[in-house]
């Protein structure tokens, strides 16, 4: 009987996936939010910008942009600047094509990856320096890049104790995002003011390499807004954190 009430739960359970959009959500064009990176306890290692740009192919797609770079302090370290756009489909918020284009301590690195295409796999081409080749990936849950993540996140449902599952293209590599979210709303203060957030708890696995893997931590704000308030993780480096330090509000 227990066995057949586990089964039970388990069939009814909803499966993991992505969150489903709210029913009211618009896209801001011209938002830009700022964020202060902070990498092994250095206070400003560099910032990033996240901006909504104006929508294309009569209305159907709209551009997500994101640039970073060091501070000139950090850059002793390294040195990393770069710039992502992601096409996002104006209804679903689903990513049509992501690319990216740094430069990391004199090296320009690209990629291009598109997830429009019909199949099980995500092609992903790049270049190094002179070097370029291409790297497909198996799908396994619905992909995301890290640019389009965060605008779905932020216009979805997040509800205390639901289980996030979605494929995530992030740093040139193809990761497994499995997350939960948290069952109480905390404050958080930053330089942009004092929000009410909900956090989403993840662990990020490489689908390449089961071995590697990595903490994830994310506040959205409560408001009519859902600002990405803070993200904490760790890289190679050690572990970073942004925090929001200005909106900068869109039509």
């Amino acid at each position: 009987m227990a066995l057949a009430a586990a089964l039970a739960v388990a069939l009814a359970a909803p499966p993991c996936g992505l969150p489903p959009l709210a029913a009211e959500r618009r896209l801001s064009t011209g938002e830009t939010l700022s964020y202060d990176v902070a990498v092994m306890g250095i206070v400003k290692a560099g910032t990033l910008q996240l901006a909504t740009e104006a929508p294309m192919l009569q209305g159907s797609q709209v551009p997500l942009r994101a640039r970073v770079r060091t501070t000139s302090v950090f850059a002793k370290v390294r040195r990393l600047k770069g710039v992502a756009l992601s096409w996002v489909d104006a209804g679903t918020l689903r990513p049509q094509r992501f690319r990216d284009d740094v430069d990391q301590d004199g090296l320009r690195r690209t990629t291009d990856t598109r997830f429009d295409r019909p199949g099980p796999l995500v092609k992903m081409s790049w270049t190094s320096g002179a070097d370029k080749g291409s790297v497909e990936f198996q799908r396994q849950h619905e992909p995301l890049d890290a640019l389009s993540a965060i605008y779905l996140l932020r216009a979805a449902e997040l509800r205390p104790g639901d289980e996030l599952c979605f494929d995530l293209l992030a740093n040139r590599r193809y990761w497994r995002f499995r997350g939960t979210v948290a069952d109480k709303v905390e404050d958080v203060d930053t330089e942009a003011g004092r929000f009410r957030t909900v956090r989403i708890d993840a662990r990020v696995v490489r689908a390449d390499d089961a071995t590697q893997s990595r903490p994830l931590h994310l506040w959205f704000s409560t408001d009519r807004r859902k600002l990405l308030v803070a993200v904490v993780s760790e890289v190679d480096l050690g572990p970073v954190q942004a925090m929001l330090t200005r909106v900068s509000p869109g039509s």
